[in-house]
């Protein structure tokens, strides 16, 4: 989970300073509201969501334990930092653009 929060202040301060840079503080909810999208879809793959019960059957039978352990706690923290970046953008748009566009 360390290394996933990492990564995710690095890609956090990566949208801001393109933000800044362009001058343009949508880019930063884009970015940032993508970037959860996508920690999301993964964690959604990785936990097998998209699949049948069939083939979540057959994958249970045949990988291990500690298989399974792994990818269920990645997938976890994977939605986790996902959430996490979608509550910021909903966080930065309705309390920063909306606040600019009443000034």
């Amino acid at each position: 989970m360390r290394n996933l929060l990492i990564i995710n202040l690095g890609i956090i301060v990566i949208a801001a300073a393109a933000a800044f840079l362009k001058g343009d503080s949508t880019l930063f909810i884009e970015i940032i509201g993508f970037a959860g999208l996508v920690f999301c879809a993964i964690a959604g793959i990785l936990s097998g969501v998209f699949e049948n019960g069939y083939r979540i059957r057959t994958n249970y039978d045949i990988e291990e334990a500690g298989e399974r352990r792994e990818r269920n706690r990645l997938s976890r923290n994977l939605f986790c930092v996902g959430i996490f970046n979608i509550t910021i953008t909903f966080l930065t748009y309705k309390f920063i653009l909306q606040r600019l566009s009443m000034i």
